[in-house]
């Protein structure tokens, strides 16, 4: 060891990337214990395990960042110069200048660094580009280790969702996969089959915990968490990846790239990678009821009214509510719609009593039974037309989004906007075109795959309806009624013009 430097105190950095083998750290903490010892210096371990290249992600780092800038070294010592960031420019020059204005030095096996010597200046530089070279090769190359996986129908997404394990589960075995853990499969299919009854997601959370029946972690259930286990396609027994793009952590470096989500198309989807646990058509049920349920006043959810959360206005779409009439609170009314649109437009759809309301949604149920044979090729045709309908005014619109979005380039080519300008714009153009493509997907796959309800069920569905009403004894017993044979009510009222449609299921 070169004596000209006057070492007495120093602190020794150790720092284990995730990617690395577990009995790295023990040999690089051997290799600077040793170098510690043979020059007698008295040290202060700093240890930490990550994968960020960002300083502010790493918290050993900066406590010694700060007792470096408080002069509390003679020297860092470190197995290489890249153990300390391989960070930007940005992050390399703030460690740099931490050093170089407390005068610290940076000691490796191999050679010591004072950072206020030009040439051990330089060649830290050096040394800390080609560090930011290695790190951005080794991300890339495990970005795409990953997708490759993906596609192979290896699990490459981290902790495996419930009701999952990772590879084995007793004598299950799925190597570089997924298998069922069948004490949790059990929980997970009341789960689906609690939602597919119409039991929110809140509700589920609330049953269970108050059941003392935990998450795998030992905490309560959330409805955000069930929601999250009844949407997610890995139960169909799919693999999917690269559905983000940027860095989504809440603690993100500041110079990251922002998140944001992909198109579907730029999802990589490998089906039958492992055992599902429910079927497309659960899937697509569940979340039908989740959107629809998104759409609906918090007093519909609670069953209030006989047609709580199904009557929906004739112009503007929006779920109409029920309530006490203002001058007769014994008369319970079917509400005007008071929606405003974006320009401040109120909708103003005429309402009913409530008593009314019901005799003409009676009559036109027992008008649908009576002629059920004759309209039911009608409806069929009627719901894939209007589906059609949909998907070619959503591709239109994407078609519009996407010009506008080349004009908005074009425009910035030719110096019309600022950069600050253009990316604003561009960004706008760019949402309405991911969450339009999402709409025309989801629309798509509705219109394939959505399971139609049999005659028969139909049929007897409506008989029971008349059978049961009439002995209901609460508003949301009528409402589970309703809804066992009614998708949804369109009502439009203009004066004394009124027209009333029903979704029949």
């Amino acid at each position: 060891m070169t004596v000209e430097y006057n070492v007495k105190y120093v602190a020794v950095y150790l720092r284990k990337s995730r990617a690395e083998h577990d009995d790295e750290l023990s040999k690089h903490r051997a290799i600077l214990t040793d170098l510690c010892q043979r020059n007698k210096f008295k040290y202060v371990e700093y240890a930490e395990i990550g994968t960020s290249d960002s300083i502010d992600m790493r918290p050993k780092m900066l406590q010694l960042l700060k007792d470096v800038d408080g002069g509390v070294y003679d020297a860092v010592v470190v197995v290489d110069y890249d153990r300390l960031s391989r960070g930007d420019l940005g992050e390399q020059d703030r460690i740099k200048k931490t050093f170089q204005n407390s005068e610290t030095l940076i000691i490796t096996p191999d050679k010591i660094y004072d950072l206020n010597n030009d040439l051990d200046d330089t060649y830290a530089d050096f040394k800390g580009l080609f560090a930011r070279q290695e790190y951005k090769m080794i991300t890339k190359r495990l970005r795409q280790g990953k997708k490759i996986g993906s596609r192979r129908g290896d699990w490459t997404n981290g902790a495996p969702p419930f009701p999952y394990a990772y590879q084995r589960y007793k004598d299950k075995e799925n190597e570089k996969g997924l298998v069922v853990n069948d004490e949790q499969h059990i929980l997970y299919r009341e789960i689906v089959e609690m939602a597919l009854n119409g039991v929110t997601p809140n509700n589920i959370a609330i049953d269970l915990n108050r059941r003392g029946l935990l998450t795998r972690k030992g905490n309560y259930w959330s409805g955000s968490i069930i929601q999250r286990i009844l949407l997610d396609e890995t139960h169909l027994g799919k693999i999917i990846s690269n559905k983000t793009q940027g860095d989504g952590h809440k603690n993100k470096r500041p110079n990251a790239k922002k998140a944001k989500c992909l198109p579907r198309e730029d999802w990589v989807i490998v089906e039958g990678s492992h055992e599902p646990v429910k079927t497309q058509e659960e899937h697509d049920k569940i979340k039908k009821i989740i959107e629809d349920r998104k759409l609906s006043p918090h007093r519909a959810r609670k069953q209030t009214h006989a047609f709580s959360g199904i009557v929906r206005c004739g112009r503007c779409g929006h779920c109409l509510t029920f309530g006490k009439n203002r001058t007769r609170q014994d008369i319970i009314m079917l509400k005007p719609c008071w929606y405003k649109n974006p320009l401040g437009v109120v909708c103003r759809n005429g309402g009913i009593t409530l008593s009314v309301f019901e005799k003409m949604i009676l009559d036109d149920i027992k008008n649908f039974k009576d002629n059920f044979v004759i309209q039911e090729a009608e409806m069929s045709r009627v719901n894939v037309d209007t589906l059609r309908k949909l998907i070619e005014e959503k591709e239109l619109a994407l078609s519009k989004f996407t010009k506008a979005l080349s004009v908005v380039n074009d425009g910035y080519e030719l110096g019309d906007y600022s950069r600050e300008v253009w990316l604003e714009r561009k960004k706008k153009w760019e949402d309405r075109i991911r969450e339009t493509t999402n709409e025309v997907y989801d629309l798509k796959k509705q219109l394939e795959s959505s399971p139609q309800i049999s005659s028969e069920l139909r049929q007897r569905n409506i008989e029971e309806f008349f059978n049961k009403i009439e002995t209901c004894t609460t508003n949301a017993e009528r409402n589970n009624m309703y809804k066992a044979i009614i998708e949804s009510i369109t009502w439009l009222k203009d004066g004394n013009d009124i027209s009333v449609k029903i979704n029949y299921k």
